[in-house]
């Protein structure tokens, strides 16, 4: 069984750049982390109720430039360090660019965020407006394939309330989808999904961690996003990766490749 925990950045009006990111392991290596987790946010004198990464990046703001007496940029190493000491929590991270998923087609978009297709129609309707369900979409199928045969995968997404709804359905649809077969094997192994709050859960706040980060790097990367190497401190959180895919970056020309590949399976979608 794996437990996979994952946060995102960039869904606020304005965004440049949407992520989705976090951790998945087994239950047994979470355990161990949280102690970890706990015990580093007690020795820099962080509550965990306070813990929020986009107050810490790309500065220090809110509760930690107003009540906080630490060293920040040691406090952000000792994060990414107790991280990577647990080589059995893998990271996974997907970013979009706004720009590039909004120069589609409503219908197209309506397909990447969960719109079902048949015979070349959307059937069901996405959430056009919102890539977060495309990368939504794509960290859970990228979890599912790592899970052991007969085990399954089953999720924590620390998520803002407002796209709980959606989100919830779109997993419902997802595991009872009538698709079975190759490609689809990542189905027999897709679990359950909750949504915990962050301030209660070690994992999801390292997963809010590692989704600012990546959120940062694409901003930071811009035009040159995928050559640009990564932060050290990004690098170091994302070091227990087991392939270079976990990492995975939608711009105009991959999301055109998915939309190629969905019309040889399925027909072409009419713009």
């Amino acid at each position: 069984m794996l437990d996979a925990y994952l946060d995102e950045s960039g869904i606020h009006d304005g965004a440049a750049v949407c992520v989705v990111a976090g951790y998945f392991g087994g239950p047994g290596k979470w355990r161990k982390f949280a102690i970890d987790w706990r015990n580093i946010l007690a020795d820099f004198k962080v509550p965990m109720g306070e813990f929020h990464a986009k107050d810490l990046f790309p500065v220090a703001k809110g509760w930690f430039r107003h009540h906080w007496k630490g060293d920040h940029p040691a406090f952000l190493n000792a994060i990414a360090d107790t991280i990577a000491k647990h080589p059995k929590i893998t990271p996974v991270a997907a970013g979009v660019v706004i720009d590039d998923f909004n120069s589609f087609s409503l219908d197209h978009r309506r397909y990447f965020t969960g719109g079902t297709m048949r015979d070349g129609e959307i059937v069901a309707s996405g959430c056009p407006s919102k890539p977060y369900f495309l990368l939504f979409q794509r960290c859970v199928i990228e979890i599912c394939d790592y899970a052991p045969v007969g085990g399954r995968a089953h999720f924590f997404f620390g998520i803002d309330r407002t796209f709980h709804g959606y989100a919830s359905k779109l997993f419902e649809e997802m595991a009872n989808s009538p698709r079975r077969g190759r490609g689809y094997e990542w189905k027999e192994r897709l679990g359950g999904m909750t949504s915990p709050f962050a301030k209660e859960t070690p994992q999801l706040q390292a997963a809010d961690f590692l989704a600012h980060l990546t959120y940062q790097h694409m901003l930071d990367a811009g035009n040159a996003l995928g050559t640009v190497p990564a932060s050290p401190l990004l690098a170091k959180c994302l070091s227990n990766k087991r392939r270079d895919e976990d990492l995975f970056f939608m711009t105009k020309e991959n999301l055109q490749a998915s939309l190629d590949m969905a019309a040889r399976l399925f027909g072409p979608v009419t713009p």
